[in-house]
């Protein structure tokens, strides 16, 4: 063989051992932000339920069982990084909120995964979306982002105006007052037949004054978690069991509340209440 046959022979060579080797990165290119995503699988219809110093989270996989996954990154933010990153990889910078992989939760026969985060701060809104992460390290394109705030709500028996000590409830203090007590933000009678909640304004001008509107009959304390009403309140409101009622305190904070149980009859009737307390002024956000 020529001395140039061999050197074309080597040229060829070092050509298609190149031409291997990009052949062999291409399979998963990083993005800017450094991550390596995939877009087989990721999860889908994320929704989220907040309560009082903690959030349930819940979302469908959307993943063929025939894919090994390792587990998911969940994002818990202050601000939103899907306007900014969208489904594209993130910066080594942006932290899930978990150091390892959430595994998924104990139920096999569930089509959905949860999780509950124990530790988040009541009035404080974060920006919550999930990625798959797999075996080798690469991840999914995020699910949908859902703003939340987490929020007191709990569940009182209010007693006739002035028939007890828990004929009043303050919602800031998340405890009963008497009904003609400073933090007083409501209270309960009944003229005619009908069953009232009041404003302690009507008691005294100078207690505090609570607004109430009607929502009507509900399913559930949940069916409503964003408002925005155009109709008049008022300082006292006939009230029946099934149905929610919006206030507004004299701090200009809204809680929703709905009528679960009464029972009794004249002084010795009672009111038992589900409520949801929201801790940043004039938000109508459940």
């Amino acid at each position: 063989m020529s001395k140039t046959n061999r050197f074309d022979c080597y040229i060829k060579w070092l050509l298609l051992i190149a031409g291997i080797i990009m052949l062999a990165g291409c399979g998963k290119a990083p993005r800017p932000g450094g991550e390596v995503i995939r877009p087989d699988c990721y999860p889908e219809n994320l929704t989220i339920k907040p309560e009082s110093g903690k959030m349930t989270l819940m979302w469908d996989p959307n993943c063929d069982d025939s894919i090994m996954i390792s587990g998911y990154n969940i994002y818990l933010r202050p601000k939103s990084i899907f306007e900014r990153y969208g489904s594209a990889g993130l910066p080594r910078s942006i932290k899930p909120y978990n150091e390892n992989p959430y595994p998924g939760d104990t139920d096999p026969d569930n089509e959905f995964e949860t999780m509950i985060i124990e530790d988040a701060n009541n009035g404080e809104e974060y920006f919550v979306s999930v990625r798959t992460v797999f075996p080798d390290g690469s991840v999914s394109k995020s699910s949908n982002e859902v703003a939340v705030i987490p929020r007191p709500e709990g569940e009182f028996s209010l007693a006739f105006r002035y028939s007890d000590t828990t004929d009043g409830f303050s919602f800031k203090l998340g405890n009963y007052v008497r009904a003609d007590g400073e933090l007083n933000d409501l209270y309960f009678f009944s003229k005619d037949g009908v069953d009232y909640i009041a404003s302690p304004h009507r008691l005294n001008g100078f207690l505090r004054q609570t607004e109430f509107y009607s929502l009507g009959k509900t399913k559930d304390i949940y069916q409503y978690n964003h408002l925005e009403l155009d109709i008049p309140a008022v300082e006292k409101m006939p009230i029946m069991l099934g149905e929610s009622y919006l206030a507004r305190t004299a701090d200009g904070n809204y809680v929703m509340l709905r009528i679960e149980d009464i029972r009794g009859q004249d002084r010795e009737r009672i009111l038992r209440i589900k409520y949801i307390y929201q801790t940043i002024k004039d938000l109508m956000r459940f």
